[in-house]
């Protein structure tokens, strides 16, 4: 019986020690939890707080740009009165303006059309000065023309007898020249005889002088 005691409460301690142990992890990681827990709360917090600054420095720059753009509408919309002033008066000038050209250029087309008029009458009295003028010169023309070749026809018959009369003096004059080579030839086959016989006998006289 004593040995079942024994046993009972070695068991009974050995399940304290392993219950004991086992409260004591659960503590250490109940530790670590809160420790864990406590960082991310402040870096929740953290983060609050840059967000509530971030928040904060949207809705002045938010309210800054509101502003700004309050100032430009408000600048614009003056501009633009200013602006729709300034067409309407320019409006009316070139109204004004308009006017006057359209009476320039209906002016100017009048004064066209009396030059127009003008030149074409000017137009027609030259055509028919040319005309007359062309006439006249065509019979000048036809006459110039009758002259020329009455005298183009007489100086065919002046070149004619010209040349008939240069042909004549060159066959005169080759007759004369061949009759001149005729006798100047004759002349010196004369004298070459007579070299010949003087030749002939101052040789026969020098075999006479070489014999005495």
């Amino acid at each position: 019986m004593d040995n079942d005691v024994n046993a009972t409460f070695e068991a009974g301690n050995n399940f304290n020690n392993k219950l004991r142990d086992t409260l004591a992890g659960l503590l250490n990681a109940n530790n670590d939890r809160k420790s864990e827990i406590d960082a991310l709360r402040s870096d929740h917090d953290n983060l609050r707080k840059d967000h509530d600054a971030f928040v904060n420095s949207m809705e002045r720059e938010n309210d800054l740009r509101k502003n700004e753009i309050k100032s430009l509408e408000e600048k614009t919309m003056k501009e633009n009165q200013a602006r729709v002033t300034d067409i309407a008066k320019l409006d009316g000038k070139l109204d004004s303006e308009n006017g006057a050209r359209k009476a320039e250029i209906a002016a100017l087309d009048n004064f066209a059309k009396s030059e127009n008029d003008a030149r074409k009458t000017e137009i027609a009295n030259l055509d028919n000065f040319a005309h007359s003028e062309n006439d006249g010169r065509k019979a000048d023309i036809a006459a110039l023309n009758q002259r020329l070749d009455s005298e183009a026809s007489a100086r065919d018959n002046e070149d004619k007898a010209l040349n008939d009369r240069l042909n004549k003096e060159i066959s005169d004059r080759e007759g004369a020249n061949n009759d001149l080579v005729a006798r100047m030839d004759s002349q010196n086959e004369d004298r070459a005889r007579d070299i010949e016989e003087l030749r002939t006998r101052m040789m026969k006289e020098n075999a006479f002088l070489k014999n005495l």
